[in-house]
């Protein structure tokens, strides 16, 4: 059995879920900038002269890995929750589209306003 109330609550959970969107473009958005920046300190390891393979090395732990650890884990912080929120949606609207496919072929006769 499906009522119309419950349609239009379904329907609000999915739309309020697919909010989610948003919530991934802000985080692609920092993510991109995050990267150019990684990027120019890359570029700036190779216009530095170090001085030896020690400083180098240096260089990489002290400053490019933890800028890559704090990238990666800003992505996952950013996309886990959000993605979640749009496989529940996913899984609201396919549920939903059979229940109404139900009402629409006539199998589903319990449907009450």
């Amino acid at each position: 059995m499906i009522t119309f109330p419950q349609v239009l609550d379904n329907l609000e959970r999915v739309a309020d879920q697919l909010k989610s969107t948003e919530e991934l473009e802000a985080t692609i958005s920092a993510l991109r900038e995050d990267l150019k920046g990684f990027i120019a300190l890359l570029e700036y390891s190779h216009q530095k002269d170090f001085q030896d393979v020690k400083q180098a090395l240096s260089y990489t732990d002290n400053v490019l890995i933890p800028q890559l650890h704090g990238i990666r884990d800003s992505l996952e912080a950013g996309v886990t929750e959000p993605i979640k929120r749009l496989r529940l949606a996913t899984d609201q609207a396919d549920r939903l589209a059979i229940q109404i496919r139900m009402v629409i072929n006539g199998d589903g006769e319990d449907f009450f306003i």
